[in-house]
């Protein structure tokens, strides 16, 4: 079999599994490329932090080589640093970098597993949706899930949507049906309150100087519940050798308690 349908049911499983065989067969030749693909790929995206532009330079190398041999193309490449960016061709780039100098243009936004990524401040940002949905089981669910945040950056924004979204679907089965009025109120003041994470910055940097600086690092993970909804989260604490410390957001999660 040379060829594979993409619309079908198995087609995702096939693909991935695809590059995860290209990525075994791979790994005498050409390293890390492997763990490159096993561990810093979801479905056909990447995203990796490497130390310096050589490092990075090389892996991406190295890993177009291995995918090549099976005729795969590794492209869409996008990067803070101009010396990456220069180091590929432009038809390598993402699609809306290819004409761009990134020394002298300012970059638009670029997106990855839901995230905004601003190149020029390399900060993470959120856009939210402005389309009006109806109020109804199908309008609420389709806005709190709208809100794709797979790093918990604003989980405590989202589960409050989750949690009306439990009160209000308890009223009623149907799906286009309006809900009740007496909470209208409330569930409009929590949707007009998502324009406000569009001011949320977020470094990609776990803390303004380099990791391999600091003399001291300890990941703190804190937990808490409630009736409503049980949360954790992570932060990195890094010491430099000025005694100076820096606390970085690592993770955080929460869902509705059962």
């Amino acid at each position: 079999m040379r060829v594979h349908v993409f619309g079908n049911s198995s087609s995702p499983a096939v693909a991935t599994c695809r590059l995860s065989r290209t990525a075994q067969e791979g790994e005498r030749e050409y390293g890390d490329a492997r763990h490159f693909i096993e561990r810093d790929f979801y479905v056909d995206d990447d995203l990796k932090s490497l130390p310096t532009e050589g490092e990075a330079i090389d892996l991406l190398k190295r890993t177009q080589a291995m995918l090549a041999e099976a005729n795969l193309t590794l492209h869409k490449i996008t990067s803070i640093s101009p010396e990456v960016m220069r180091t590929f061709p432009a038809e390598d780039h993402a699609k809306d970098l290819k004409d761009l100098d990134l020394k002298l243009d300012n970059p638009p936004l670029q997106r990855s597993l839901g995230l905004h990524w601003d190149l020029k401040k390399d900060i993470f940002t959120f856009q939210v949706s402005t389309q009006e949905k109806p109020y109804t089981h199908r309008g609420v669910l389709s806005t709190v899930n709208s809100l794709y945040d797979p790093l918990g950056f604003v989980a405590p924004v989202i589960i409050q949507g989750r949690s009306l979204l439990r009160e209000l679907s308890q009223s009623t089965d149907e799906w286009d049906v309006p809900l009740p009025p007496e909470m209208q109120q409330e569930w409009e003041k929590w949707k007009d309150s998502l324009k406000n994470l569009e001011q949320l910055h977020i470094p990609c940097n776990y803390i303004p100087a380099a990791l391999s600086t600091a003399s001291h690092k300890e990941i703190c993970i804190f937990s808490e519940a409630s009736e409503k909804a049980i949360a954790a989260v992570a932060y990195l604490n890094a010491t430099n050798t000025d005694g100076l410390s820096h606390v970085g957001f690592i993770f955080g999660n929460v869902k509705l308690a059962p």
